[in-house]
């Protein structure tokens, strides 16, 4: 059972036992994707967290069919058996919905209308950003929305932060206003913002590519790069309620060795300053980079959360608080704040989830 305001780590599979403990908190769940395309080890991990491990927090599979250069499109048929294995572990059932491209409103009605006639499902809208952020794109979700009447889950496109990207912010709250259960996946710190507007769930990525759906690359016309590096890890810098590079974050606390800025009181850092994982290389920092992130947002998420009627405003505080810090500390304030500080009203009535 999903309890309203819930904040999910989401993950990839071959994370999903390191980041088991940390969903168990109050409040908290866990999202997993596949590694590697490789449903049926998604489904097997599953099967060992439920009945080996005994993890009672909520739990949800992603089959993720929307993301990759194979990405399938919106009008691709779910698959029963994948919906089939969800009811027999006794999970609440994702559909395994193709991506919905700018254009594709036939796609967008298809999957939730063919979600609505299935029992407890929710619908997974994998979206291009035009469904937020153009008004008659908007008006089109809202009302296929509205007209299927069940839960949905939405999962945005983008290269980097989907609410750094002008509408955004304003077409989530429009979809938390059709008075449906809405649930956010592959998030980042703006999972927080729509919880406090409305969200019945929320779920933060633990790697940069699970807090957002990266746009599926271009083909290529010439030689293929080689020596390709992932990004190296980010973490969450409370203060100015954005994901920063550790490095930055060792920057500027030598400019600015202001111990309550930086320091961090996280399990994870234990009292220490957030930038200890300086002294780690890229691929050792990872694990308590994002570790130390869903901590910090857990513990933001309780605080913001303390009362449903102030939350929208608390939100804005925070984001407004967060654009000072970042300024003091010399950095461009994350663009999302901009857009989440130009709405303070409250948000939707939060809708009930019983998927």
């Amino acid at each position: 059972m999903i309890t309203e305001g819930t904040l999910l780590v989401h993950c990839s599979a071959n994370q999903a036992l390191r980041c088991a403990p940390i969903a168990e908190r109050p409040g908290a769940g866990l999202v997993i994707s596949p590694f590697q395309r490789d449903e049926a080890g998604l489904l097997a991990t599953a099967a060992y967290l439920l009945r080996q491990r005994h993890f009672e927090a909520p739990l949800l599979l992603d089959a993720a069919r929307y993301a990759g250069p194979a990405r399938l499109p919106a009008s691709a048929p779910f698959n029963p058996r994948w919906l089939r294995r969800q009811r027999e572990l006794g999970v609440p059932v994702l559909t395994d919905s193709g991506y919905v491209d700018s254009g594709d409103e036939p796609g967008l009605a298809g999957i939730l209308h063919r979600a609505a006639v299935l029992p407890d499902t929710i619908a997974v809208l994998p979206l291009h950003p035009i469904w937020l952020q153009d008004r008659l794109h908007r008006t089109v979700l809202t009302g296929h929305i509205r007209a299927a009447g069940g839960p949905v889950a939405l999962v945005l496109e983008a290269s980097r932060d989907p609410f750094a990207l002008p509408g955004v912010v304003e077409g989530l709250l429009a979809v938390l206003g059709c008075g449906v259960p809405t649930l956010l996946l592959r998030c980042d710190v703006s999972a927080l913002g729509a919880l406090c507007h409305g969200a019945a769930a929320a779920a933060v990525g633990t790697v940069a590519g699970l807090r957002h759906l990266t746009p599926r690359p271009a083909p290529q016309s010439g030689p293929v790069a080689r020596g390709f590096r992932p990004a190296a890890p980010s973490a969450v810098f409370a203060p100015a309620l954005s994901y920063r590079r550790i490095n930055a974050i060792s920057r500027a606390r030598r400019r600015h060795p202001d111990p309550g800025l930086f320091g961090c009181a996280c399990t994870v850092c234990d009292g220490r300053d957030v930038d200890w994982m300086a002294e780690l290389d890229d691929r050792e920092r990872e694990v308590p980079a994002f570790e130390h992130s869903i901590r910090v947002l857990q513990d933001l998420r309780d605080e913001l959360l303390r009362s449903a009627d102030t939350a929208p405003a608390s939100w804005t505080a925070h984001c407004t608080d967060a654009v000072y810090r970042s300024r003091e500390l010399g950095w461009d304030p994350a663009p999302m704040l901009r857009h989440w500080q130009r709405h303070q009203s409250p948000g939707a009535t939060v809708t009930r989830l019983t998927a």
